[in-house]
């Protein structure tokens, strides 16, 4: 029997929502590298997620 070990993702949630809300001021700002939060908004989406 496998038993599932309980992960505690919610410093990846939080991660992401701080990413998130850099991103979203690096729009309104108009900051020349933006394509840089990219990668740190979906690496900590998809660990939130427990997907990898």
């Amino acid at each position: 029997m496998e038993q599932e070990k309980k992960k505690n993702t919610g410093i990846y949630w939080l991660l992401f929502f701080i990413s998130t809300a850099a991103l979203i001021f690096a729009i309104n700002a108009r900051f020349e590298y933006l394509t840089l939060i990219l990668p740190f908004v979906t690496t900590f989406f998809v660990k939130a997620m427990d997907i990898m």
